[in-house]
């Protein structure tokens, strides 16, 4: 493969169709804080506390007192924010889906709009979904039954007064032992997720396949082009980096300002007064960075996704060239 030529024929796609940048930014899009009642709540923490007693009673009352007043803005919050994160990544699928499809058509000579390759991605929706479900299956499980099981020892513990008997003790000793080792099991099945994921997409958009046959195209594709896309994926690990770098010097600065109160409170020793504005600042503050990531991120998303399906294209004319040869023999 000639990685020069495939490296500037995508950027050459992407700057001269740039709306493939605003595919980029919802493709980027990452989606994120909870928070009634009038008047601040005061964390304070008794300076002869330690973190192996029992929770000290003004500790349970200040929670309680927090949960009274702000209860019920937190679960809106959450349910706000766990909505929010549904439509975020439907958006998302659907742009990757519309990149593919983009360029896939720019590249054969066809003109295309930002409309017609959205809609491209929202036409295959319901298999790019099934497809990430099924591939990230294990993942969402592991995080379920791990973080459920401690979300219950934890409330436990508050329940039984900060005491953590013996029963929760072996509780959460079994919980870190299983979620250690299947975590272990997990990281090169993420890791075959990660490479066969882009490919099965392209089948998925490209072929018409359906989710299981997509994800078994992926894997044909990577198993017989390995040598290729590991180096591909070195390549945009470099650029990657290097973005994020540029990220952190244009999101950093933006935290600040999203966190401003707390952060002064916290830099002058003061006590952290929580209140509904200041919790509803920090939620809005968390949005509007995930929407600041998502436009630095937009031009590397686009660039990749563009390289990447010509990579495919590559891939697949030269593995069924050689199957035609293969079946002439």
């Amino acid at each position: 493969m000639d990685f020069g030529q495939l490296f500037r024929r995508g950027w050459e796609i992407v700057w001269q169709n740039k709306f493939l940048f605003i595919l980029g930014f919802l493709a980027a899009l990452g989606g994120g804080s909870g928070g009634g009642g009038n008047g601040n709540f005061n964390f304070s923490v008794p300076s002869g506390s330690s973190s192996s007693e029992p929770f000290p009673p003004e500790i349970i009352d200040q929670f309680n007192t927090f949960w009274t007043d702000f209860g019920g803005l937190v679960l809106g919050l959450v349910c706000f924010f766990f909505i929010l994160g549904i439509v975020f990544w439907l958006i998302r699928l659907a742009a990757q889906g519309g990149l593919i499809e983009a360029v896939d058509r720019i590249e054969v000579g066809e003109k295309m709009s930002f409309g017609t390759a959205f809609s491209a991605g929202v036409a295959r929706i319901g298999g790019l979904v099934g497809l990430n479900l099924l591939l990230n299956l294990p993942f969402i499980l592991f995080g379920l039954v791990i973080g459920g099981g401690f979300a219950y020892v934890g409330f436990s513990i508050f329940q039984n007064g900060g005491n953590i008997s013996d029963a929760m003790g072996g509780t959460i000793s079994l919980l870190a032992v299983c979620g250690g080792l299947l975590a272990c099991l997990l990281i090169p099945l993420g890791l075959i997720v990660t490479f066969v994921q882009p490919f099965a997409q392209r089948g998925l958009m490209l072929k018409q396949l359906g989710v299981v046959d997509s994800i078994r195209h992926g894997w044909d594709v990577l198993r017989q082009n390995l040598g290729d896309i590991f180096l591909l994926a070195i390549a945009f690990l470099v650029l990657g980096f290097l973005v994020g770098l540029v990220s952190l010097v244009v999101m950093i600065p933006l935290a600040f300002l999203a966190a401003g109160p707390v952060l002064f409170d916290l830099i002058q020793g003061n006590q952290i007064d929580f209140g509904m504005t200041e919790i509803i600042t920090l939620a809005f503050g968390g949005i509007c960075l995930g929407l600041a990531g998502a436009a630095v991120n937009s031009v590397l998303t686009a660039y990749r996704s563009a390289t990447v399906t010509l990579a495919y294209q590559h891939f697949v004319q030269k593995d069924g060239g050689q199957k035609a040869v293969i079946g002439n023999q």
